[in-house]
């Protein structure tokens, strides 16, 4: 017993008045208060630049070239997959700016209180992965700051076979990476604004530093953007129907890279001080910031291509620094070093930031009694070991198979819920319900499972699951399903520009449909009061909370007595 209450989350007496009259609450689930919603405009702005620009961001724009499209071809893929990318993130941030709840409590209110493990797993197996991949990513960079002061680290001794598809160096910075990271988790997420600009600062000069020096020594774009692709990469060009599907596929890719950040957007959108915050910042410096990052690592990997021909592609910033470092003097080594520790300090920012602390609302929400975000986030962090990074992102098309892979499931299950709050239920929600573990709650739908949302669910991933079944195995699928699986989420389509789906729109329709047949009960209904001291005001009208939640004046919360 002694133990058990030693693993008990800690809180002042003040906090115990909220949360712990429910074993469902803790500090890190419970309604934001006023005193930690600190995001404004610029947070998301230096979040976003942050998100965008890193490593990950720059290999998946000159990855693509991989797929066998030429730099206008990327860049088109680009900038589809990024403006989708941006109204997708809006739209599922809408429930944390307005309400100030993560996924999580969004995940009770649409799949019921029991129901909503399922999603959440989900969520925190992919933060798991994220965490792991950006983790190795961080490893990467980290290897080649450290080259830049010892060389003698690229050639230390291996003791991993070459099908691991890593080196005794890899590993041990992998290593460090992860232990430089645990200090850093110390920081609560409403403190990230000062570190966001720090990040975005020197990763977007660094970026910009690197493209500038790569077009001015190659006087001009590289030969992958004058045509000269098949000669650098001995990659043939994609042509006819193989080049739609090529472009199809790499836009899901884009898509299915930052999908489970779309799906948990509200984890971040509920530290906004105004609902609005979240909307413009992001609508603008998403596809920005995103696209540009493309645009960089594609010239650079063409001008690499001119400059290290017997390298071939270098599709990551790590590859081409430690080339620029090989073929160069102590003037390439002080750039290497400077440029890597940009590029580190922007990978903390993602992975703390995008995924441990995402891993740890996940977790703190499935055992609020035992986790909060910071022991979550140490869970997620600790993770990245046995989920093998090495092996998932073993070449260029491997990683473009796992980011798009993502989005067969996840697509399906952010348009279920997208639906669900914005077309369904209009934007309302009983905050108070969502803590209520029993069937006095709105949210308890069937024994605690709203069954329209697994069923919508089921119905708009299985066109996809057999294109991602050949996609990550040796079965053989045929054509117009490995076709339905590059489509996986929204994309712009035909002359009317009109928004269609597989994956997302099949499961959001179906869930309308089925809430529309068999109506949910209470639908519409929300707290009489503030029940958490969430919108700053001791006791607020219903009308109020459906037409005004964005008050700041702190105050006491009016605590509500939920079953245990």
């Amino acid at each position: 017993m002694r133990l058990k209450q030693k693993l008990l989350v800690g809180q002042s007496e003040e906090e115990a008045e909220v949360w712990q009259t429910s074993r469902w609450l803790n500090r890190d689930n419970v309604p934001l208060p006023p005193s930690r919603r600190t995001w404004g405009p610029w947070s998301y702005v230096g979040f976003w630049i942050t998100t965008g620009v890193n490593i990950s961001g720059w290999s998946g724009g000159s990855a693509l070239l991989s797929l066998g499209l030429t730099v206008g071809q990327s860049m088109a893929v680009a900038v589809i997959g990024n403006l989708l990318v941006a109204t997708c993130v809006v739209l599922t941030g809408l429930v944390g700016a307005r309400w100030h709840v993560g996924f999580p409590m969004w995940n009770r209110m649409t799949w019921g209180l029991w129901g909503s493990l399922f999603p959440l797993a989900n969520r925190i197996i992919l933060s798991f992965t994220w965490s792991s991949t950006q983790a190795w990513f961080g490893g990467q960079v980290l290897k080649t700051l450290l080259g830049s002061l010892a060389p003698s680290i690229y050639t230390m001794r291996n003791v991993f076979p070459a099908s691991t598809h890593m080196d005794s160096a890899d590993f041990l910075c992998f290593i460090i990476f992860l232990l430089l990271s645990f200090p850093l988790l110390h920081i609560p997420p409403e403190k990230f604004r000062k570190p966001f600009i720090v990040a975005a600062i020197t990763s977007s000069i660094t970026a910009s530093s690197l493209l500038i020096w790569s077009v001015a020594r190659a006087r001009g774009g590289g030969p992958l953007l004058s045509g000269s692709q098949t000669e650098y990469t001995g990659i043939q060009p994609a042509k006819g129907a193989a080049l739609a599907w090529a472009m199809f596929y790499g836009i899901s890719s884009q898509m299915g890279g930052i999908c489970a950040g779309i799906l948990n957007m509200s984890d971040y959108t509920r530290f906004a001080v105004k609902p609005g915050d979240q909307v413009w910042s992001q609508i603008f410096v998403v596809p920005i910031m995103s696209i540009l990052t493309c645009l960089i690592g594609i010239v650079c990997t063409s001008c690499a291509a001119q400059f290290y021909p017997e390298a071939g592609l270098l599709w990551t910033p790590y590859g081409l620094l430690s080339t620029i470092q090989a073929n160069g003097g102590n003037g390439a080594r002080a750039a290497v070093f400077f440029a890597s520790l940009a590029f580190l300090i922007a990978q903390f920012g993602i992975n703390i930031a995008g995924n441990a602390i995402s891993g740890g609302i996940d977790l703190a929400s499935l055992f609020p009694r035992y986790i909060n975000i910071r022991r979550g986030a140490y869970i997620t962090t600790l993770m990245a070991l046995p989920m093998c990074p090495w092996a998932l992102l073993s070449g260029a098309t491997v990683f473009i198979s796992v980011m798009g892979g993502y989005a067969t499931f996840l697509g399906p299950m952010t348009g279920v819920m997208v639906f669900d709050y914005v077309v369904v239920r209009k934007q309302k929600m009983k905050l108070s319900s969502l803590y209520d573990a029993s069937s006095s709650s709105i949210y308890w739908y069937w024994r605690g499972i709203n069954w329209r949302a697994p069923v919508a669910w089921v119905l708009g991933v299985a066109p996809l699951f057999p294109g991602f079944l050949g996609e990550v195995s040796t079965i053989s699928i045929p054509i117009g399903l490995q076709h339905a699986y590059y489509l996986c989420f929204p994309r712009e389509y035909m002359s009317l520009c009109c928004l269609t789906t597989v994956g997302f729109t099949i499961s959001g329709l179906l869930y309308w449909s089925l809430a529309t047949l068999f109506p949910i009960p209470h639908l519409g209904e929300i707290d009489d009061y503030d029940v958490f001291g969430t919108f700053g005001q001791a006791e607020t009208s219903a009308k109020d909370l459906s037409n005004d939640s964005e008050k700041n004046d702190a105050v006491e919360p009016v605590v509500a007595v939920l079953p245990v």
